[in-house]
């Protein structure tokens, strides 16, 4: 038994020092993996140390990218010839470039936080807000062309071209707008328009505007009711005057009934010269009463007022003074009446019959004896002429104006 204590104690302390030996390994294995946790976790954060170094710097060379750019555009948008604006989201200017101011004859102080459309002639701002708002719901540029106010009160014709331009973020931050002259280009477009549809020695309407016009007075009878008239007006022995007192005095006669017309007429009805001595005026209005009292009218004003065939010829610096009578000028006037297909149930007339009717009716006025006018109805026009017996006394008074102007 003595025996058996001594070798108990010794397996004790063995296997005590063998489980010691296995601590020790199990704390040296854990020690190694924190240190190698820890080493990895340094190396980590000086990775994230120097990824934070790098976005720092690459921040602060965007800012000062940034900031080179921003002074580049503010280089060019100042002394770029192309008149420009910083518009607000809100339509006002925060700034403006020396072209714009020049465009304008305002300095900077003066536009700058004005609203864009305080710029712009009061009866075009409509046509600056159809435009829209650039980039909204898809858009593209915004364009108008309008006429803005300059300095004095002048008006410009400009086209405005606005761009949205948006943040890094892609929400908006202003609007660019370029503003260009076209106001040569209006004008230009104004004299063209002129030349088609504008007589160039009376200044009124031509025969093409007179067509369309007539064409689309009918279209609007043949829904809404017949109503209005056409008149032809022929000057009398035109061709006499020319041959006779030379064509500067047939133009000038012209211009002078042309003129007169237009100042006994309404300002709704048209008034044009077909070619020649000829005109047409067509009355949007009224019946063949109103119609019949427009020719009359028309017939005595020229009779009275016209005096370029005599009057003024005779009281030319060169032409002797005589007793004889100025040459009386006068007109024969065809009327074709709207109304008068209506009474007798006919359809409404195209623009060349309707032409016809009045053209007939004006030349029974001058195998009546001219000086008057005719109403071209169902039967035979009603002639209404007060030149029976007077054209030998106008040949007289033209040949006496003429024997003047030569001398």
């Amino acid at each position: 038994m003595g025996v058996a204590q001594p070798r108990a104690r010794r397996q004790a302390a063995w296997l005590a020092g063998v489980a010691l030996v296995a601590v020790l390994g199990a704390l040296e294995l854990v020690l190694r993996v924190a240190s190698a946790l820890a080493a990895a976790s340094v190396r980590a954060l000086e990775a994230l140390r120097q990824r934070a170094e790098k976005w720092r710097a690459a921040a602060s060379i965007s800012v000062a990218a940034r900031a080179r750019a921003a002074g580049r555009w503010r280089a060019m948008f100042e002394v770029a010839p192309l008149a420009m604006a910083k518009v607000s989201t809100d339509g006002r200017l925060e700034s403006v470039n020396t072209a714009l101011c020049s465009l304008l004859g305002e300095p900077e102080r003066v536009l700058v936080g004005r609203r864009l459309s305080a710029l712009v002639y009061p009866d075009d701002r409509s046509v600056l807000a159809g435009a829209g708002h650039p980039g909204r719901s898809g858009r593209g540029p915004a364009r108008a062309e309008v006429r803005l106010v300059c300095a004095g009160g002048r008006l410009r014709w400009c086209e405005l071209t606005s761009h949205l331009v948006r943040d890094l973020n892609g929400s908006p931050e202003y609007v660019l707008t370029s503003v260009v002259d076209i106001t040569r280009h209006k004008r230009s477009e104004a004299a063209l328009r002129d030349l088609a549809t504008r007589d160039p020695l009376t200044g009124m309407a031509n025969r093409r505007w007179f067509e369309l016009d007539l064409a689309q007075h009918l279209r609007s009878c043949a829904t809404g009711g017949s109503r209005g008239a056409l008149l032809v007006v022929d000057i009398d022995r035109f061709k006499h005057v020319n041959d006779t007192l030379g064509h500067q005095v047939g133009d000038r006669l012209v211009i002078e009934v042309a003129t007169t017309m237009r100042r006994h007429l309404r300002d709704q009805d048209l008034v044009a010269r077909l070619g020649g001595d000829e005109f047409a005026v067509v009355l949007h209005e009224g019946d063949a009463g109103a119609a019949e009292a427009v020719a009359r009218k028309l017939v005595r004003a020229v009779r009275d007022e016209v005096k370029t065939a005599g009057d003024e010829v005779g009281r030319a610096p060169s032409a002797p003074r005589t007793s004889a009578p100025p040459a009386v000028v006068t007109v024969s006037v065809g009327v074709a009446a709207l109304e008068h297909f209506v009474v007798a149930g006919m359809p409404c007339p195209s623009g060349p019959e309707l032409l016809r009717l009045a053209d007939d009716a004006m030349y029974m006025v001058k195998r009546a004896g001219r000086d008057g006018y005719a109403l071209a109805g169902n039967g035979t026009p009603q002639v209404h002429s007060r030149g029976r017996g007077r054209a030998g006394a106008v040949d007289v008074d033209l040949r006496g104006a003429a024997g003047g102007a030569r001398r």
